[in-house]
């Protein structure tokens, strides 16, 4: 009985991609989305070279997020970055401090203050973690997906003013609490489903569900031959 009910449950987390958005025709024109996933924490990056040229060719700039006029002196800086990032933490633990067990009851059983983190660096977070062991999955996205993926993230915002900035790291107030059922896994996976990806996001409760969905996504994407296979970005 038991292991009727483990294969119907996973089954039933079985998201399916979006037809005709992803994964998107082998010989089209696509863009690169990077996933990164640490012992906790999951960040999507933009390689800022590819959105420079693409943008370029279609005379669209991608403005949003602004800099505060207090870190306008960074900006040339972060225009020579590598990779624009994005996550989601509460905004207790990540930025006040507000760690041990009761931070941990807290952040997960009771909604709090969410913060979204938009970085500019050199390497994505899988590769700069303090917090290994880190996994890197890369994905290419039709343009249509890719556009519905920063037009989500940028509705995760709920006030263009920021928090707090930390090195090339600006925080905002998500719109979203975070609790257990909206944690930085779940954001990231209900992103990666508007760009058209197997993903659900009530799946993606633990690193090691939301890990299982990006290995499954990885397998259906290289039937496509529309997954890279991981090397050190250049």
């Amino acid at each position: 009985m038991f292991p009727l009910v483990s294969v119907s449950v996973l089954l039933t987390a079985c998201a399916l991609p979006v037809e005709n958005l992803w994964p998107p025709p082998p010989n089209s024109v696509a863009r690169t989305v990077y996933v990164s996933l640490d012992t906790w924490h999951a960040m999507i990056a933009f390689p800022q070279s590819e959105e420079m040229t693409v943008n370029s060719a279609h005379q669209v700039e991608h403005q949003f997020p602004q800099l505060p006029s207090s870190l306008g002196h960074l900006l040339p800086f972060i225009r020579n970055q590598r990779f624009e990032e994005w996550g989601y933490a509460e905004q207790a633990w990540y930025l006040e401090g507000r760690w041990g067990l009761t931070g941990v009851m807290r952040a997960l059983f009771w909604p709090t203050e969410g913060v979204v983190e938009v970085g500019w660096y050199d390497q994505v977070w899988a590769n700069r973690t303090p917090q290994p062991p880190s996994d890197l999955f890369i994905f290419r996205l039709s343009e249509e997906g890719y556009q519905r993926l920063r037009h989500h993230l940028d509705t995760t915002i709920a006030d263009r003013n920021s928090v707090t900035a930390f090195g090339t790291s600006l925080f905002y107030p998500a719109k979203h609490s975070y609790h257990v059922l909206h944690t930085c896994h779940q954001y990231a996976a209900y992103a990666l489903r508007e760009a058209g990806l197997p993903f659900s996001s009530f799946w993606a409760f633990s690193r090691t569900s939301f890990a299982w969905q990006l290995h499954r996504a990885v397998q259906i994407a290289e039937k496509q031959s529309t997954a890279i296979p991981y090397s050190e970005p250049q």
